[in-house]
Order: structure tokens, then sequence, then C-alpha cells
């Protein structure tokens, strides 16, 4: 009889080992699965933020250029109201040489053709001069950056672009490391 009882706790012991062993092995798929679902779900979220920093950074150094060119437009060539004018349409429209320009930038900081293409997706800058009221014109020289040129009629009395001179990127993009993981 204590036979009996041995083999048959036996048979139940090698059957509840069995099972857990099944138990383990499906609870560690599913813990797998979460795990990189977690992971895919964080590092788009990471790569979605970086993005969005260097596509604001693509426009910035859009702007940040356009605004150069100008100033040596201003500078070098009439100084009159209309000139001025005719050099901001002129290197606005010019959006082959903008995207060339920029492009460079990028490609001198080693940023690849392939994430430059998706980053320029969102294209250029929709604005440069930023207001024209009574003489004073006001031109985007990059985030949170403005240059002014003041006309009196119609000739050119002075040009403040000392934000263009002193701006650095660093200070107005950055992005933040990205989280610890959290598995839970």
């Amino acid at each position: 009889m204590n036979m009996k009882k041995f083999k048959i706790l036996a048979i139940v012991d090698a059957v509840l080992i069995v099972a857990l062993v099944v138990l383990m092995f499906a609870l560690k798929g599913q813990y797998n699965d979460q795990a990189q679902a977690s992971v895919k779900e964080q590092v788009g979220a990471y790569k979605a933020t970086v993005n969005a920093a260097l596509q604001d950074q693509w426009k910035s150094m859009d702007q940040y250029g356009m605004a150069w060119k100008l100033v040596y437009a201003t500078i070098t060539g009439a100084k009159t109201e209309a000139a001025f004018n005719a050099a901001v349409q002129n290197i606005f429209e010019d959006k082959e040489a903008r995207f060339k320009q920029v492009s460079y930038m990028y490609t001198a900081a080693s940023i690849p053709a392939q994430v430059q293409n998706d980053i320029a997706a969102v294209g250029l800058a929709e604005q440069f001069l930023l207001k024209d009221e009574g003489g004073v014109k006001e031109v985007a020289c990059g985030k949170n950056c403005v240059a002014k040129f003041t006309f009196v009629k119609g000739k050119l009395k002075s040009s403040d672009y000392k934000a263009l001179v002193e701006y650095k990127f660093a200070d107005n993009f950055g992005i933040e490391a990205p989280a610890a993981f959290k598995f839970e």
C-alpha cells in the first residue's frame, strides 16, 4: 500500500513540475513580449522628441542663414528700403539655396542624408520678415532671435543684428537624455 501511495505522489509531483515548467515558459514569453512592447514605446517616444527638436532646429537654421544673407546684402548693397525689401523677397524665395545651405550645415554635423531627408520633409521656415511697421523691420534669425533694421525716409538709419551675432543654437535647442527604462 505504501508503494502505491508513493507512486501516486511521484506521478502527482511529476505532473506538478511539468505544469510549473509549462506555466513558467508561458509567463516568460508574456513578460518578454510585454518588455519588448514597453521598450518599443519608450524608444518611439524618445525618437519622436528628438525628431521634433531636429525639425525645429532645421527651420531655425534656415532663418539663421537667411538673416546672415540679408545682413550681408544690406550692408554691402544699396542702403534703401526698396533694396532691402527686394533682398528679403529674393532670399526667401530661393528655396533651393536655402535647402542646400541647411543641408550643408547638417552634413558638416555628420547627420546622414537619410535622416536629413526625414527632417527636411517638414519644409523650410515659413516666416522670415516678422514685422514691417513704420520703417522698422524685424527679421527672424532663429528661435528666439530677431534682427532689426530701421529705415527713415527710405534710407537705412540703423541695423541691430547683435542677437544674430550672439546666437547660440545650444542655448535654444537641447535634447534631454532618455528616461531610465521602466518595466512594470
